[in-house]
């Protein structure tokens, strides 16, 4: 039974006055109406009641001496109507652990909707593993008649945080966007980790919004791991080789789009990391997702009202954009699955698979809805639903840009790659050509003020380019490091913006500051400060998403540059 019903305080301990039973003491204790013996007994405190309520009207304070009947508030009464009760069967001591960590604290009203927004805005169209309409009609009537998970809760919370104005941040007493991440995503851990969610819907849900922490390498529990127990939680319920999925919690339409977010999300850890993917093609034949399994809906008053009449949520046709978006990465995914293994592989791709993946890139491209494709921002100035469009334009844009980049740079297979030579081959200048698009596309980002909207992926995503500009600025060719230069300042800017956020961004932006410095001693350890010891952290991610040849260039340029200075 929960603390509630056992009419426990809040720090556990039982309350006598409410455990004594007639029963407990002598006949005398118990008092009955004469000559009615079906009467329910008195509590033997009840008499005084009277005299009590008295006393206090007149005193205006509690009464010494004499007990107080009032129910006590519990973790469960102190948390709002929109929040599901907690599990009945967790110990008081858990509970207890749990209010240390914050984990019953919410953000103020304030922050909340700001957070909700940027969640509807940044965060559903990338990633929509819920209903976006149940979860803000629960909180907007806040009635008790519709509730949400408190560990869904903080997650939504967290995965916003990136993405919201710095200044809702600081309001709320944050010193940085940084900071909100790591107390919302630190309650967000606890409760799963004390399995306060029994849910196997929510809990991948939750995980799966938890894969956007990722701040070292070396963390054992980065968004692979998180990955990985929502594919575990999501097996458990229903193969995803099967055609049909049962559910009591979600429809067919919401778990089509929460398999192909686990495998959207697999296929671009896989391609940033240079690793080998979870989920087998063989194994995966869940259909493709449609606009059909999207809740595309106006949103009705009282929750525009609470989120502050937000563009997206007011009609139809910005949703249906953004939906059409996580379609279109879905079959971005499904191309880049087949070239992961030929990228992933030291010994380089042959020609007709270069070719073959390469057209495939291209006819993805070829066919987006022009609404979709990527272009460069008329204006300095757009609306909240047009930055969100852009963003997730742009996104998907430098996905594709950084798959072609992976098949250019692996096609270079054991060359050593010196862009300052005057002959280039063809997988050379497909690199230069695919960095110096990575550098417009993160200058319209930096114009924009949208680069917090990009996913932690992206920093892996800028190493190869990072380093590949690094190297053409030894070029001998004036225009190409002259290009090359532009371009490095361009993609640091973003860089370091996302070092605002995330610290590995901020870690790799200072080791790319010291590279390009020639600084010997700049060196930066996995905290980002500086030392005079070698950073461990920026050249660990750099072997993870550098081929062999690069690394090897890359290294020896950055000796030439100490030498040098």
């Amino acid at each position: 039974p929960s603390a509630e019903a056992n009419g426990d305080g809040l720090d556990g301990s039982p309350r006598e006055d409410l455990i004594h039973t007639p029963e407990s003491h002598t006949p005398e204790a118990s008092i009955q109406l004469a000559g009615d013996a079906a009467s329910p007994p008195i509590h033997w405190m009840q008499p005084l009641d009277h005299y009590k309520s008295v006393a206090h009207d007149l005193l205006g304070h509690p009464v010494p001496g004499l007990p107080d009947l009032t129910p006590q508030p519990t973790f469960n009464t102190l948390l709002p109507s929109f929040i599901q009760k907690l599990p009945p069967n967790l110990p008081d001591e858990d509970l207890q652990f749990l209010a240390t960590k914050g984990a019953f604290s919410l953000p103020d009203e304030t922050l909340r909707n700001e957070l909700l927004k940027t969640f509807a805005l940044h965060v559903h169209p990338d990633l929509p593993v819920l209903d976006l309409s149940i979860l803000l009609e629960a909180i907007a009537n806040n009635n008790g008649e519709s509730r949400i998970s408190l560990l869904l809760f903080h997650a939504v919370m967290f995965s916003s945080t990136a993405s919201i104005d710095p200044k809702h941040i600081h309001r709320a007493g944050y010193t940085s966007r940084k900071a909100a991440r790591q107390e919302f995503f630190r309650k967000a851990r606890v409760l799963y980790d004390f399995d306060v969610e029994r849910d196997r819907v929510i809990l991948i849900q939750s995980v799966l919004l938890m894969t956007y922490w990722h701040e070292t390498p070396e963390d054992p529990k980065d968004f692979r791991y998180w990955l990985e127990i929502a594919l575990s939680l999501a097996g458990s319920i229903a193969f995803y080789n099967r055609s049909e999925w049962a559910s009591e919690t979600a429809s067919k339409g919401l778990w089509k789009r929460i398999w192909w977010c686990m495998y959207t999300l697999d296929r671009l850890v896989a391609l940033n990391l240079r690793r080998a993917v979870v989920i087998k093609d063989e194994d995966f034949t869940v259909p493709p997702p449609s606009m059909a399994d999207f809740n595309i809906q106006r949103h009705p008053p009282h929750v525009l009202r609470m989120l502050g009449n937000c563009e997206v949520l007011r009609g139809v046709g910005k949703q249906q954009q953004l939906a059409q978006m996580f379609l279109e990465k879905c079959k971005l995914c499904t191309t880049i699955s087949g070239l992961i293994f030929p990228i992933s592989n030291a010994s380089g791709c042959s020609p007709s698979v270069f070719t073959y993946y390469i057209q495939a890139l291209e006819n993805w491209q070829a066919n987006l809805p022009s609404d979709i494709q990527y272009q460069a921002p008329e204006s300095p100035v757009l609306s909240e639903g047009d930055r969100s469009l852009f963003a997730y334009r742009a996104w998907l844009e430098m996905i594709f840009l950084a798959a072609s980049g992976a098949l250019h740079r692996q096609r270079l297979g054991t060359q050593e790659y010196h862009p300052w030579h005057e002959q280039e081959s063809p997988p050379e200048r497909g690199i230069q050509r695919i960095t110096q698009s990575m550098a417009v596309v993160a200058e319209g980002l930096h114009e924009l003020d949208l680069v917090h909207c990009l996913p932690t992926t992206t920093v892996g995503l800028l190493m190869p380019v990072l380093a590949t500009h690094i190297m053409n600025i030894r070029s001998d060719s004036p225009d190409l490091w002259g290009n090359a230069f532009r371009s490095f300042y361009q993609c640091m800017k973003v860089l370091e913006k996302l070092g605002e956020v995330y610290m590995l961004a901020e870690s790799m932006a200072s080791f790319f500051q010291s590279a390009i410095c020639g600084d010997k001693d700049g060196e930066i350890n996995a905290a980002g400060s500086s030392t005079g010891t070698p950073g461990l952290l920026p050249t660990a991610f750099l072997e993870k998403v550098l081929t062999a040849s690069e690394l090897k260039t890359f290294y020896a340029y950055r000796e030439l540059e100490r030498a040098s200075s």
